[in-house]
């Protein structure tokens, strides 16, 4: 007669599996055996005998998680999610688990998204931005964290709310981009970390800037500045650029020397460490360098920005910053329309125009209309370089709207 042998699978195969991996004897097992509910362990020999060859079957998911740690067997080969529903804010007892490598991937995801932007066109940034939303949104509904990794999440979380706000910036949605960094600013709060704090409060500030609210805008960004003397340099230059900008909007030019200057130095001074994405900050010493160049603009000394021409399109150039490449042109157009040099001024105007093409942003393509209009209204309509301008603007505006 010949004897029929049984394959079908029970979890006694894997651990005893993973036991000789480990070479470990069904003694040595048994000893360290745990058992259901409470911290008691410890079986006899025989009954790990039993559940290796498929006599006794082991299905309560307490043992199975607590066997998973001790003979390090990954827990989908007992069927199990690294997510244990009935202890949410527990991390398995062994390895790394899948939630930590899930935060660590969309780490890499958000910083991704922040060099995107400085490279792609405005499409393929909010793409990104997109899936992390969906991640996120599915996180909060269905997958908490664990305690232990509540703070990591709070703060990649706030990244992503800072992402849409700059969402909403390029799409001329700026009421609901200062929505977006006030969330930031709660989720921060959460966990109290200043970096996250002044970079919310910095954006807050830039938005109030932009909305025409020069002196709320200063406030909110001295109060980031403060804030960011507890955090990393990094988060100290960044912060020091918007605020240098908010004074120029001010005619502060004390303030705004001192605080481009602080900004400027320690950019410097960190080098290639300046915008390597600690505490999230993508920033830049072109970025640095931009903010003196705009702010001279608010100062009414467009010579200071044209003399700076050169020293700006090398350090872009050096760091291929493609966002900041497309923006320069337009600080010079402004600077030649204040020294009437009509001609140079809608010269860099179309720059700035053709290279926002690639960016595909509605904000960058609205400043482009606001500086023609500011032209037409200084008495320069009639000249037929800004006639031209307003023809290809106009024909720009209507293939962004056929599109």
């Amino acid at each position: 007669m010949v004897e029929v042998i049984n394959y079908k699978y029970h979890h006694g195969r894997t651990i005893k599996e993973y036991r000789e991996l480990r070479s470990m004897t069904q003694a040595q097992l048994a000893e360290v055996w745990p058992k259901s509910g409470g911290t008691e362990q410890g079986v006899n020999t025989r009954y790990v005998q039993d559940v290796e060859y498929g006599h006794k079957h082991i299905e309560d998911p307490h043992v199975l998680r607590k066997l998973a740690a001790i003979l390090d067997i990954p827990l989908w080969k007992f069927g199990l999610s690294e997510y244990d529903p009935f202890n949410p804010h527990a991390l398995p007892g062994h390895g790394r688990s899948m939630f930590v490598e899930t935060l660590d991937a969309t780490e890499y995801l958000i910083e991704d998204a922040w060099r995107l932007r400085r490279a792609v066109p405005l499409p393929m940034l909010e793409k990104t931005v997109e899936r992390l939303n969906h991640l996120f949104a599915y996180f909060r509904m269905y997958l908490p964290p664990p305690l232990q990794l509540e703070q990591r999440f709070l703060i990649l979380y706030a990244q992503v709310q800072r992402l849409n706000a700059v969402i909403h910036v390029e799409r001329r949605r700026y009421k609901k981009a200062v929505a977006a960094f006030e969330e930031m600013y709660e989720t921060a709060k959460e966990f109290g970390k200043p970096a996250p704090l002044a970079m919310a409060l910095m954006g807050i500030g830039t938005e109030l800037e932009r909305a025409g609210k020069q002196q709320e805008a200063v406030d909110r960004l001295e109060q980031a500045r403060d804030v960011s003397l507890r955090a990393s340099k990094q988060v100290m230059a960044v912060i020091h650029s918007y605020l240098a900008r908010a004074y120029a909007g001010l005619h502060d030019e004390l303030h705004f020397e001192r605080a481009i200057d602080v900004a400027e130095t320690l950019a410097t001074d960190l080098g290639e460490q300046y915008g390597d994405g600690t505490d999230f900050v993508f920033h830049s010493l072109s970025g640095t360098l931009a903010e003196r160049s705009y702010g001279y603009l608010d100062l009414k000394q467009p010579k200071q920005t044209l003399a700076m021409k050169k020293e700006i399109i090398c350090q872009i150039s050096w760091e291929q910053n493609t966002y900041l490449h497309a923006w320069l042109p337009l600080d010079w157009a402004r600077a030649y329309m204040m020294l009437n040099e009509i001609e140079e001024s809608v010269k860099a105007a179309r720059l700035f125009l053709h290279r926002t093409f690639a960016l595909q942003s509605p904000h960058a393509k609205s400043r482009a209309d606001a500086y023609l209009k500011a032209l037409e209204q200084n008495g320069y309509k009639d000249i037929q370089e800004v006639k031209d301008f307003r023809k290809e603007l106009d024909e720009a505006k209507h293939a962004q709207e056929k599109d």
